[in-house]
């Protein structure tokens, strides 16, 4: 058997690096050991990150138990760069920019409401190129997030008009002269449920992200499933029975959707926006409308999770929705309504830690993947960032 040279330092270059982000400050000598590899090697590709300045040096560590001189202690070095991601939805768009350890800074949330696609493409061009001439350190790369089917970058469909077939990737990729990723947020939820809630813990999960759609991100074997054309997840079109007359059949979305919920408590509100503080006070209130409507919410979720256990038999299904994080404890009337369904498997179903910045952090993820070079292997962050309840949309 002929192993390519190239090939082999390549990827002894990357696993060199993936212990250093992972579990730095590391010294060489851990790094041999932890990889098999030889110490010449390892300070060889060492020296190369340290030239490169991806890597800095932060003193020593402890000596061997027959003395010796203390090893020096290495760790990514935050200040090469920094990376933006940004999740376009219906009529709002957010944006964080992150540092390589996935430290998430400057969280920003714009209105696009009546707005066209012309425009919010400036108002993101304009919201990208201030960061970057306020910050001292370079722009690494651009991570997109949105309701939608995204293969190999590019998207296939969309629920935003204008953005089927439109190649967003390159028209900021050419702006600003660094890589740029595409990808849904469900997808996006379930890399941030992996590199950063997870901590390694969950190697099969599901996170089922509520917006303006519903879709689920699959990992599988620490992998994000994509499917055919990037398909998979797309449970928002899935036909579900209506919970009274099993004739009448609607699809999720329009049970569980974001909006759609929404919709109907603003209707009984008689209101045209959506007030959190009157929803948690309404439903601490035990307001017999709302809790109607949330039940009906409750009880079709169930179905949808439900399946999803039976179907993948997940280590886990975390739920991202901004209507659940306001009111965390209707999660176990959603429990409840799983227990009663007649399925072998029943994953633990837990709630997002950070629904304001699960899918964002995700986007920061994949993107810092792509700028270390690192996109095949797993990276570990840890969840830096208090979660701030996201404002649900009207």
């Amino acid at each position: 058997m002929i192993i390519n040279k190239h090939i082999m330092r390549t990827t002894n270059e990357k696993q060199v690096l993936q212990q250093i982000v992972n579990a730095g400050p590391i010294s060489r000598s851990q790094i041999s050991r932890n990889l098999s590899l030889n110490k010449v090697t390892v300070s060889d590709i060492y020296s190369q990150l340290l030239h490169e300045g991806l890597i800095r040096e932060v003193g020593h560590g402890v000596s061997t138990r027959n003395g010796g001189r203390k090893p020096v202690m290495a760790l990514l070095n935050v200040g090469y760069g920094y990376v933006v991601s940004i999740n376009i939805l219906r009529q709002r768009f957010s944006m964080i920019t992150s540092r390589l350890d996935g430290r998430s800074e400057n969280y920003a949330s714009v209105s696009t409401r009546d707005v066209d696609l012309t425009t919010v493409l400036d108002m993101i061009d304009e919201k990208i190129a201030a960061t970057v001439a306020e910050s001292d350190n370079r722009l690494l790369g651009i991570a997109f997030g949105l309701d939608g089917t995204i293969y190999e970058n590019q998207i296939l469909g969309a629920s935003l008009k204008g953005f089927k077939n439109f190649d967003l990737a390159k028209y900021f990729s050419d702006k600003f002269q660094v890589p740029v990723i595409l990808e849904n947020l469900a997808n996006e939820s379930a890399i941030y449920e992996r590199d950063f809630a997870g901590e390694g813990i969950y190697k099969n999960l599901i996170s089922v992200t509520i917006r303006d759609q519903v879709s689920a991100g699959i990992i599988t074997e620490g992998h994000l499933y994509r499917g055919h054309n990037g398909e998979a997840g797309n449970i928002g079109t899935c036909p579900l029975a209506d919970r009274y007359q099993e004739k009448n059949i609607q699809t999720v979305n329009q049970y569980v959707a974001e909006g759609t919920v929404l919709q109907r408590i603003m209707a009984y509100q008689k209101l045209d926006h959506v007030d959190v503080n009157r929803i948690r006070r309404d439903y601490l209130g035990h307001r017999p409308e709302l809790l109607a409507i949330l039940d009906e919410f409750s009880y079709y979720l169930a179905k949808v999770l439900g399946n999803l256990s039976n179907t993948f038999a997940p280590d886990a299904i975390i739920v991202n929705a901004p209507i659940l994080e306001l009111l965390p404890e209707m999660m176990d009337c959603v429990r409840k309504y799983v227990d009663d369904m007649a399925i072998i498997r029943k994953a633990p179903l837990l709630l997002t830690k950070n629904a304001k910045e699960a899918s964002l952090k995700g986007g920061a993820s994949a993107i810092i993947h792509k700028a270390l070079g690192l996109d095949d292997l797993q990276l570990t962050f840890s969840n830096q960032r208090s979660a701030v309840l996201e404002g649900v949309e009207s």
